[in-house]
C-alpha cells in the first residue's frame, strides 16, 4: 500500500522539476534576446551621435571658412595699399590684360621710342645718352629659381625689358630694346669656363620655338660677337651688384676663346626655363652664397600704379609678369623721338682691333655646336618674332588652300536643269575605235625572235602557244 502512494508522488515530483527546467531555459533565451537588443540599440545610438558630431564639425568649419573669406575681402584694399604685389595666379587661367600700348606708355618716362624700318618701334633707355658704356643685364643680380637663372633688375623698366622682347645694338645709336609678348626669366646666351661666366642679350632674330628651344648653337647661329657679352669672374657671380664685377670689354675676345657656350632655354608646361651654367658648380665656386628660390609670376599686377619690382618672401621670389596680347597695327608710341630709315646692326665684331683674335674666336664659336635643321628662321618678322612658334600651328604655303579669282563658266544640264562644272570634251566614237584597235595591235603583235619549243611545253601551254601562233599567222599572213 505504501508503494502505491510513493509511485504517484515520484511522478508528480518529476513533472514539477521538468516544468521548472523548461521555464528556466525560456527565461535564459529571453534574457539573451534582451541583451542583444540593448547592445544593438546602444550601437545605433553611438552611430547617430558620431554622425551628429561630424555634421556639427563640418558646419563649424564651413562657418569659419566663410568668416575668413569675408575678413579677407574686407582687408583686401588695405593690403593693396601696403603691398603693391598681390599673390600670383596660374598663367593658364589668365587672359591678356594689355597690349604693346602698355610698353609704349609705361617705358616713355625712362627713355625714348625710335622708329626703324627693320624692327618697327624700338625703345632706348635714357642711360645710353649719359653713358656710352651702358649695356643691358648689368644693373642687378642673378638668382636661381625653379625656372632657371632669373635676372633681378634694379632699374624701374626692368620688369619689361629683361623678361619680354630682345636687345640689339644699332651702329651710331647704341643699345635698343625690341618689344615682345612672351615672358621668360631672361633672354640671354651663356658662356662659362672655370674662371669666368658670361651672358649676352639674344638678338631680335632669335625666335623661340617651344619644341626646338635655344641651346649652345645660339652664338654661331645668330652670330653673337664677343663685344655683346658681359663676363664676370666665377667667384663674383653671386654679387648683389654685379655691375661692379664686370670685366672690361677689351678682354672679351680672349675670354671667348677660353669659354664654352652653355645656353639651354627650354619650355616646361607654361613657363620658359632659362638653364645655363650648372647651379651646383657655381654655388661651390661663388664667394657669396647662391640661394635657390621658388619663382612665382604675378600675372595680375597693375603696372599702371607704379613700376613693379621683384619681392622676396622667404624662399619665394615674386616677379611681375603681366599677360601681353599680340601686337596690333593701330598701337603706336605717343611720342617718337627719331626715325631711322636704314639701321646697321652691330653684332659685336666691328670694334675688335685684333683681327687674328677675332678670327680665332669666330672659329671657336662655330666649332662648338651645329645648329639643328629645324631651328627657327633668323629673319625678323614684325609683330611675330617675339612670339613662340610651333610647327603644328604654322600653315605652309604649299598646303594652304587657295581659291582662283577667275570665274568659272557653268553649262546647263538638260536632264536635271541645273548648272554643272565644265567637263572635258568627249572624243568621237571613231577615235575611240582607233585607239582600241591600236592597243589590240600592240598587245597581240607577235615576236619573231621568240620561238616556242613544243616538246618542252605541257599540254596547256602548248594549246596556248598554238592559238597564239595561229592568230599571228592569220593576221599577218605568215
Amino acid at each position: 500500500m505504501r508503494k502505491l502512494f510513493v509511485f504517484p508522488a515520484v511522478v508528480v515530483l518529476a513533472g514539477l522539476i521538468s516544468c521548472q527546467k523548461q521555464q528556466t531555459e525560456a527565461e535564459k533565451n529571453a534574457e539573451v534576446e534582451r541583451q542583444v537588443q540593448e547592445r544593438l540599440a546602444a550601437e545605433h545610438q553611438a552611430e547617430q551621435q558620431q554622425e551628429l558630431t561630424q555634421r556639427q564639425a563640418d558646419l563649424e568649419a564651413h562657418e569659419k571658412a566663410l568668416a575668413d573669406k569675408e575678413k579677407a575681402a574686407g582687408s583686401a584694399p588695405a593690403r593693396r595699399e601696403s603691398e603693391p604685389v598681390t599673390g600670383p595666379r596660374a598663367v593658364s587661367e589668365a587672359r591678356p590684360t594689355s597690349g604693346y600700348s602698355t610698353f609704349y606708355t609705361k617705358l616713355e618716362p625712362y627713355g625714348g621710342w625710335i622708329e626703324t624700318s627693320d624692327y618697327g618701334y624700338v625703345w632706348q633707355p635714357r642711360e645710353t645718352e649719359s653713358s656710352r658704356s651702358w649695356r643691358p643685364y648689368t644693373n642687378g643680380r642673378w638668382v636661381y629659381t625653379d625656372a632657371g637663372w632669373t635676372w633681378i633688375s634694379e632699374e624701374p623698366f626692368g620688369w619689361a625689358t629683361y623678361h619680354y622682347g630682345r636687345w640689339t645694338r644699332l651702329r651710331g645709336i647704341g643699345w635698343v630694346w625690341v618689344p615682345g609678348n612672351q615672358w621668360a626669366p631672361a633672354w640671354v646666351s651663356w658662356r662659362k669656363s672655370n674662371d669666368y661666366v658670361g651672358w649676352a642679350p639674344l638678338p631680335p632674330e632669335a625666335r623661340f620655338d617651344q619644341h626646338t628651344g635655344i641651346h649652345n648653337w645660339s652664338d654661331s647661329y645668330y652670330d653673337i660677337g664677343p663685344d655683346q657679352y658681359c663676363f664676370v669672374p666665377t667667384r663674383e657671380f653671386g654679387a648683389q651688384r654685379i655691375e661692379s664685377t664686370v670685366v672690361p670689354p677689351e678682354r672679351n675676345v680672349t675670354i671667348v676663346n677660353q669659354t664654352t657656350n652653355v645656353t639651354n632655354i627650354t619650355y616646361n608646361n607654361t613657363t620658359v626655363v632659362n638653364e645655363g651654367p650648372n647651379y651646383e658648380e657655381l654655388r661651390t665656386q661663388s664667394r657669396e652664397p647662391l640661394q635657390r628660390f621658388r619663382l612665382e609670376r604675378n600675372v595680375n599686377v597693375d603696372v599702371a600704379v607704379e613700376p613693379p619690382r621683384p619681392v622676396v618672401q622667404g624662399e619665394t621670389i615674386i616677379v611681375a609678369a603681366p599677360v601681353i596680347a599680340a601686337p596690333v597695327a593701330s598701337e603706336r608710341p605717343p611720342t617718337v623721338k627719331q626715325t631711322i630709315a636704314q639701321a646697321t646692326v652691330d653684332l659685336g665684331w666691328a670694334a675688335i682691333a685684333d683681327h687674328e683674335a677675332a678670327k680665332k674666336a669666330r672659329e671657336k664659336i662655330k666649332s662648338e655646336a651645329t645648329p639643328p635643321s629645324n631651328a627657327p628662321p633668323k629673319k625678323f618678322v614684325k609683330g611675330a618674332a617675339m612670339t613662340s612658334t610651333s610647327p603644328q600651328t604654322v600653315e605652309s604655303p604649299a598646303t594652304s588652300t587657295s581659291v582662283s579669282s577667275t570665274p568659272v563658266r557653268l553649262r546647263p544640264c538638260r536632264r536635271h536643269k541645273r548648272r554643272l562644272l565644265p567637263q572635258p570634251r568627249r572624243r568621237s566614237r571613231r577615235l575611240l575605235h582607233e585607239e582600241q584597235r591600236r592597243s589590240n595591235n600592240r598587245r597581240h603583235r607577235p615576236q619573231p625572235q621568240r620561238r616556242y619549243r613544243r616538246h618542252h611545253l605541257c599540254r596547256l601551254r602548248r594549246s596556248v602557244a598554238d592559238d597564239y601562233l595561229f592568230q599571228a599567222r592569220h593576221r599577218f599572213g605568215r
